[in-house]
């Protein structure tokens, strides 16, 4: 049996939206993320299990990683071997973790490694990126490709090979928050304005682009300090419960940053060691989170998609 891990990652990382993304470790070693199982069968097989398997269409051929499965037969390994295909749904949907990301990722990651066909990074990231889509409404990067790669990447079709690794600072830890209820990726998406301003375009492209020379020369500080989001945070705040009083508190016990995950209604902080990360947390605990959310105390992960 092959069995591949995809871990959640953080979409657009405050100031790249579209363009940054960042995998998650937690500090206690668990899996945030989801797992696939692809092992020999007589005919193709295909199962969904796990903790958020019952929130996912019950019907094989509504669900995205069976059609990923599908997708491979028919287009990218007609000969492959029967195979089944069984996806561990770790994962809530519309968390604002990549979780369609992690279904998509693990099982491509799962099928390749299972039929030796060798993929190249571009075209993994490519064939991920158009399964993606079917969720997001649009082929965007900023999930797939540090989910699949790990660490920090600015991602996007320009981008050579679809991804550049950022370097990031071994002090900062990332403290995640889902709050225990799920906001659709489409409806997060409908909020934002359909166009920017002649200076709300060039001051998105001046942060990000200093964000990333910033964090390419090591001045994680001074990079730290830039980091804000004016183009869809102001609109997907209102649709979070909570959001804005966590924005408002966790500054004041030692956050350096408070922001959106990906689409929502998770957040992130930034703490720049562990006490105030673990305040932070307890914070989020106490006033963010309902009976179904969770919270774990982050690195980056580096290691990206990988065989258990």
């Amino acid at each position: 049996m092959i069995s591949m891990y995809a871990p959640a990652s953080i979409g657009n990382f405050c100031v790249g939206f579209d363009s940054l993304g960042a995998a998650l470790a937690p500090l206690d070693g668990s899996l945030l993320g989801d797992v696939v199982h692809a092992e020999a069968a007589a005919i193709d097989q295909f199962a969904c299990v796990g903790h958020y398997a019952e929130f996912l269409p019950s019907a094989a051929e509504e669900n995205l990683a069976y059609q990923c499965l599908a997708h491979f037969r028919e287009l990218v390994c007609p000969s492959m071997p029967a195979v089944k295909l069984t996806l561990e749904k770790r994962l809530p949907i519309g968390s604002g973790l990549g979780s369609s990301a992690c279904s998509v990722v693990a099982t491509f990651a799962a099928l390749n490694a299972f039929a030796q066909t060798q993929l190249s990074q571009i075209e993994m990231i490519e064939l991920m990126a158009d399964f993606e889509g079917k969720v997001s409404g649009g082929r965007h990067y900023d999930n797939i490709t540090p989910c699949y790669l790990g660490g920090l990447q600015l991602t996007a079709e320009l981008v050579p090979n679809r991804a550049i690794e950022l370097p990031v600072s071994d002090k900062w830890f990332y403290v995640v928050a889902y709050p225990g209820f799920a906001l659709n990726t489409a409806k997060a998406r409908s909020v934002l304005p359909k166009q920017l301003s002649m200076h709300e375009s060039v001051e998105f492209a001046q942060r990000l682009s200093t964000f990333v020379a910033l964090m390419s020369t090591q001045r994680f500080d001074e990079a730290l300090e830039i980091m804000r989001d004016d183009v869809a945070e102001p609109y997907r705040a209102e649709l979070i419960s909570g959001f804005a009083q966590a924005k408002h508190a966790l500054p004041k016990i030692g956050a350096k940053l408070v922001s959106i995950s990906g689409a929502g209604p998770t957040l992130f902080a930034i703490c720049d060691n562990i006490e105030k990360a673990t305040q932070c947390e307890q914070w989020l605990k106490d006033n963010y989170l309902n009976e179904h959310g969770f919270s774990h105390i982050c690195k980056l992960d580096n290691a990206g998609t990988r065989a258990l």
